[in-house]
């Protein structure tokens, strides 16, 4: 997959996963037809390609490298893996210690010590 491709992948993917958190109605259309909801998003695949759709994935953390892996071997598996991660309230949502360490005041701290890009 060259690097173009795989930026058309990851920006529709992603699309597709926060238009099915943000939609029910879209939520019911992936669940109706898969490959069809997937088609709208200019991913299509192969006819001869299954569509498995694995949801609520609360105890893992979304890997978009295994979804790519997915899509590129779609066609030599027979089968593509389309993973929606289930979307925590924000409540309910944990920060990893460097996730922590990387927020000041709802700011990156990248750029908090950065007078010029704040100052001028």
């Amino acid at each position: 997959m060259t690097p173009v491709d795989r930026a058309v992948f990851v920006a529709a993917y992603s699309r597709l996963v926060a238009e099915v958190w943000a939609d029910p109605v879209k939520e019911q259309a992936l669940d109706r037809d898969p490959r069809g909801f997937l088609a709208g998003y200019g991913l299509e695949l192969p006819e001869d390609v299954q569509v498995r759709v694995v949801r609520d994935v609360a105890d893992a953390d979304p890997d978009l490298e295994v979804q790519v892996e997915s899509w590129e071997s779609a066609a030599t598996t027979g089968t593509f893996v389309l993973f929606v991660p289930s979307l925590l309230p924000v409540a309910q949502a944990e920060l990893a210690e460097d996730e922590l360490d990387s927020v000041v005041a709802g700011l990156d701290s990248s750029c908090a010590c950065c007078c010029p890009c704040c100052c001028t």
